[in-house]
């Protein structure tokens, strides 16, 4: 078990440059341009309306992006067509179909050699290594924590044995760090809300699937990057009971500043409360306050001449890179306030990698598919990107290498020789991007660096 109080201390110290022992060299990411990642919803009750491939949310998909960022195409799962951003690859656009932190900063207080620092790496506890692994991101798309009874779907405190099985295998394979969403969605009871849609408080079994989540994790011997949201929450609010759930849209309440502390102190902070009460909280490595938010997003760029925010109004409620900024820097506040682990953001793409300088993160992540490849390459040199403060995660990438026109085993050498902070490829769960047939690349790369890769 990690020593929390100790880390917090590190996470005060570690802010400009020195981690433990040789200390860290920069990294970071910008740049991008239009089309879809790659995320995939999961399994619900057959006879469900809606669906969530890996093309966008009603069909935008990982179109081909045009100079300016704008895609169109054919989504890798279903649907067709594009929106004017390329879209992002849909995670859950209805019911199911079917069932110390950040490395750099000043001296560390770290007393123990580091037996294999990995330099650009993410610092925890006193070990800089290549943050390595694989994204869940679920078992069940919006079910995982807090269970989804209107689907006959248990969270993972009820369905404890195939959740092992599934991480057992991942560290079989070489996964140390699993990417595993909480709330993609505000689907029925998970969170609690009241008559005007203000989050109460957490809901349905969260608590127990949590403390679950840490559970199985340490009995697998992986770690957990949680990702509390995604983009899909900010879909329009629909209540469409007794057959389907009642989903509301967190678009009002981040772009509130009222409506936004509640979300903080109601959900936020008993999440985070709840991992620091687990006997087993050390698993849980580190925080995404939210997936690829750049898609429900709209308008200018605060920093670095990003391009502009283009998210579809038709589908989801928008709010702006301000608004967006103050959810993340307010919920990493109370994440390392209450666990000391390091805080990150998803971004969509290096395309906006200016956008969370600002926010308060420990370290940065970007997505890398095909349609962001083709003209802001991967092997690119980070410092051409702009950002060379933090340690840069590749925090979703194709596992088949679909449209990206090199081996697994290349691609993340690659960015391993770059200078990139780690490497989480995408996913478990997503046929389109199966991880049976390629989960081999994974544990061979895992066995050449076998001590860099672990934490």
């Amino acid at each position: 078990m990690r020593n929390w109080l100790f880390l917090v201390g590190v996470i005060q110290l570690a802010a400009a440059g020195l981690g433990c022992g040789d200390g860290v060299g920069g990294d970071g990411g910008a740049g991008g341009a239009g089309g879809a990642g790659g995320d995939t919803g999961g399994s619900g009750p057959a006879g469900s309306s809606g669906s969530w491939g890996t093309a966008g949310p009603t069909g935008t998909g990982a179109g081909a992006p045009t100079g300016t960022g704008a895609g169109s195409g054919t989504g890798a799962g279903s649907g067709t067509g594009g929106s004017p951003t390329g879209g992002p690859a849909s995670t859950g656009s209805g019911e199911p179909v079917g069932s110390s932190t950040s490395s750099g900063g000043e001296p560390s207080t770290c007393t123990e050699e580091d037996a294999c620092p990995f330099e650009a790496g993410v610092e925890i506890d006193c070990r800089l290594r290549f943050m390595y692994g694989v994204n869940y991101a679920w078992r069940d798309f919006g079910a995982d924590f807090g269970g989804q009874p209107r689907w006959s779907q248990a969270g993972i405190s009820g369905k404890r044995s195939q959740v092992l099985a599934d991480l057992q295998d991942m560290r079989a394979n070489g996964v140390d760090v699993v990417r595993w969403w909480i709330y993609p969605r505000f689907y029925g009871d998970q969170i609690a809300f009241d008559g005007q849609g203000n989050p109460i408080g957490l809901g349905g079994t969260s608590k127990q699937d949590i403390l679950a989540a840490l559970e199985l994790a340490d009995q697998a011997q992986v770690n957990v990057m949680f990702t509390l949201f995604s983009f899909d929450g900010f879909y329009k609010t629909s209540h469409n009971p007794p057959n389907g759930l009642s989903v509301w849209s967190m678009g009002p309440i981040v772009a509130d500043a009222d409506r936004r502390a509640r979300l903080i102190e109601n959900v936020v902070k008993p999440i985070a409360q709840t991992v620091a009460s687990s006997p087993h909280r050390g698993r849980m490595l580190a925080w995404d306050v939210i997936n690829e938010p750049e898609w429900a997003m709209t308008g200018p760029s605060l920093y670095g001449g990003d391009p502009a925010f283009e998210g579809d109004s038709s589908k989801f409620d928008l709010v702006t890179h301000q608004q967006m900024e103050a959810l993340a820097k307010e919920s990493a506040a109370v994440l390392r306030g209450e666990t000391g682990a390091p805080v990150s953001v998803g971004s969509a793409a290096i395309k906006w990698g200016q956008a969370w300088t600002h926010a308060d993160v420990d370290f940065y992540q970007v997505h890398m598919y095909g349609w962001v490849n083709d003209y802001f390459p991967y092997n690119k040199p980070l410092s051409e990107y702009g950002l060379t403060d933090k340690p840069v995660v590749m925090g979703e990438f194709p596992i088949n290498m679909a449209e990206m026109d090199v081996s697994y085993d290349k691609f993340v050498s690659d960015l391993y020789d770059i200078g990139y902070a780690g490497a989480l490829s995408w996913s478990i769960t997503d046929t389109n991007f199966p991880w049976s047939s390629h989960k081999t690349a994974v544990k061979a790369f895992a066995d050449q660096h076998p001590c860099e890769t672990r934490y």
